[in-house]
């Protein structure tokens, strides 16, 4: 699970600050931030923060929600647009065979996008083939930077998901669950480590 936010501000983003700078509009643009164990912390003793199946889905929500409900609520709003996906882990739950970029390398399954942003056409479902490079096909569009390589140069940058001339939508409210301590990780039985399901 990762989420990358473009915005108007230029400072560095530090890992689990990532609410509190974008709180106080000090975000990099563009920020990404990633669910993972902070700097010198084991797996064991991270506090439980969305990571891979092991992970309760409802602990994943609440951690988005409460990154995206720090970004709707700071100064940088009215300039941003936040992506949220998960990473092309290799699951067997795609029945379409990945495609090849325009460099000859190989594709991921497809997986899930979101996008949050004043901007984003309400109620809209963007079903334009792309690819991770259509995030940074987007940034450089938005920035009026020249494209890296080939992959990012063919790539769908997210055009039709936006409407800049629309009223600019207000942010959503977040709702966090409450988790009990015992449903913060799921228990992987024999079984279900084998299970390729």
């Amino acid at each position: 699970m990762g989420m990358f936010v473009g915005t108007a501000r230029k400072r560095r983003t530090a890992g689990m600050a990532f609410g509190a700078l974008a709180c106080a509009g000090g975000l990099a643009a563009p920020a990404v931030t990633q669910a993972q164990a902070s700097p010198g912390v084991t797996q064991a003793q991270e506090t439980p923060i969305p990571r891979h199946t092991a992970m309760s889905i409802t602990a994943c929500d609440n951690w988005v929600g409460q990154l995206v409900g720090a970004v709707e609520h700071s100064p940088d709003w009215p300039s941003t647009a936040v992506f949220i996906t998960w990473d092309d882990c290799g699951c067997f739950y795609d029945q379409v065979r990945p495609g090849t970029n325009p460099d000859g390398t190989a594709q991921g399954p497809r997986v899930p996008l979101i996008i949050v942003s004043p901007y984003a056409k309400p109620g809209y479902t963007d079903t334009t083939v792309t690819t991770f490079a259509g995030i940074i096909a987007y940034t450089e569009h938005a920035f009026g930077l020249s494209p890296l390589g080939a992959n990012d140069a063919a790539a769908y940058p997210f055009i039709n998901a936006f409407d800049y001339s629309q009223v600019p939508l207000k942010p959503v409210r977040m709702v966090h669950r409450a988790l009990p301590a015992s449903a913060q990780r799921i228990r992987l039985t024999p079984a279900l480590i084998d299970d390729p399901t």
